[in-house]
């Protein structure tokens, strides 16, 4: 009997949630549980960025408004990295990271794909996501908000967060200079 009544609940569809987003202007809304995962994660800075793959076109309109950022579309277009905002700034500077950044997570999504269902979920310790950016907890401000305004103004970064790393590995002083960390 507990058997027939299981086995009907899992026909059942999944019911739709009431959802509120926001909190200076509130946003409410039916949707699918599945739909309100994906697009919590998104607000979650630390977990993901929003990112664009450009197109040739996008980049022939960009050419009209600033000639030197259509450049850097380019080098994104031609390496099919896609970027936000911020690293398409920086991109000659940050292109090598950002290259091995999309071979690890290549090689992460491999190794994720072959997890089977049902678990456990966790990547081989053999994986390697060292250029993977943002991450949760770290230490230095590659791939965060804070990397385009550090290149601009240095020294910026360590008002807003004293302690943090500048991209090359330099410890932020209060004053704006840069001291190389020691190596471990």
């Amino acid at each position: 009997m507990a058997l027939a009544r299981s086995a009907r609940r899992f026909a059942e569809k999944v019911p739709d949630v009431f959802m509120q987003f926001g909190l200076e202007q509130q946003f409410r809304f039916v949707s699918h549980p599945g739909v309100m995962v994906v697009s919590k994660l998104l607000e979650m800075r630390t977990v993901c960025q929003m990112r664009a793959t450009f197109t040739q076109e996008n980049i022939e309109k960009i050419k009209d408004f600033d000639p030197e950022l259509a450049k850097k579309a380019q080098i994104a277009y031609d390496n099919k990295l896609p970027v936000n905002f911020q690293q398409l700034e920086l991109i000659d500077d940050i292109l090598p990271r950002l290259l091995e950044e999309k071979k690890q997570l290549e090689s992460a999504r491999g190794f994720a794909a072959k997890i089977p269902a049902g678990g456990p979920y966790e990547l081989p310790k053999s994986v390697d996501v060292s250029a993977v950016r943002p991450i949760p907890g770290q230490k230095d401000i590659q791939g965060t908000l804070l990397e385009l305004p550090e290149a601009k103004y240095p020294g910026m970064a360590a008002e807003v967060v004293p302690g943090i790393k500048h991209s090359q590995g330099k410890q932020i002083g209060a004053g704006g200079s840069s001291t190389a960390l020691p190596k471990k």
